[in-house]
């Protein structure tokens, strides 16, 4: 093990329960800090924000939007970083495309509610149907969702469409690095997680099956063995 405290970012709509099951895989690993996006505008001031919470030294795992977040945090503080976990995420700037779809996505919370966002955009995209846990994770999708409220979405989408491209972070990052990915993923596609890790000069590339997005949600278990691996490697 690092040693070291494990902070764990969530991605949009979810909050520190994202990370239960995952964790309820991994005992005995010491300090676990799991923060909110509390403050801020943009992926850049939301991000020195949470810097002001955190240890002072970490191991660093983030899921989906908590990935984008913990690229810019190395990218801020890169001393504070003993190790990187990206859980299907990326290293790409959002495209014109991509902003307009999170827009609208606002636009539907707003005018809709949470609910709906949530059962049209995220569960369909994020989960399998088919899978034994569809109904309890769906259910815990929603609820974070709501828990989190519209604001806290508010800040979420601008984290995402204000982000930079970060593969020149990773070029630079010489700590282990591991990259988690989804085989069945519709919204981080396998190319985005193949780039980040041709861009990486220590990272791991691991594909898991039987999940779609919410791999902690869909798959703990892998998730779990996959950071334990990581938290055991040696420098």
């Amino acid at each position: 093990m690092s040693g070291l405290p494990l902070v764990l970012l969530p991605g949009t709509l979810c909050d520190e329960r994202l990370w239960a099951r995952v964790l309820s895989f991994m005992p005995d690993i010491g300090e676990v800090v799991t923060p909110r996006y509390g403050k801020g505008s943009s992926m850049t001031e939301v991000v020195a924000s949470l810097r002001e919470e955190l240890p002072a030294r970490f191991a660093l795992a983030g899921f989906s939007l908590g990935g984008l977040a913990a690229l810019e945090l190395v990218r801020q503080a890169p001393k504070s970083v003993d190790r990187l976990a990206l859980i299907c995420s990326h290293a790409q700037a959002d495209t014109p495309a991509g902003k307009q779809a999170r827009r609208d996505q606002l636009e539907l919370a707003r005018s809709r509610g949470l609910e709906a966002l949530v059962s049209e955009q995220f569960v369909p995209a994020g989960l399998h149907a088919s899978h034994p846990g569809y109904s309890e994770s769906e259910r815990l999708i929603r609820q974070m969702a709501i828990d989190t409220g519209l604001q806290g979405v508010e800040r979420q989408t601008l984290m995402a469409i204000t982000r930079r491209d970060q593969h020149d972070v990773l070029a630079a990052f010489s700590r282990p690095t591991l990259l988690l990915a989804s085989a069945g993923d519709a919204l981080c596609l396998p190319e985005k997680p193949t780039s980040a890790d041709a861009a990486s000069p220590t990272s791991r590339l691991v594909w898991v099956e039987g999940a779609s997005h919410y791999l902690p949600l869909e798959q703990p278990e892998s998730v779990a063995e996959g950071l334990l691996r990581w938290l055991r490697q040696a420098e």
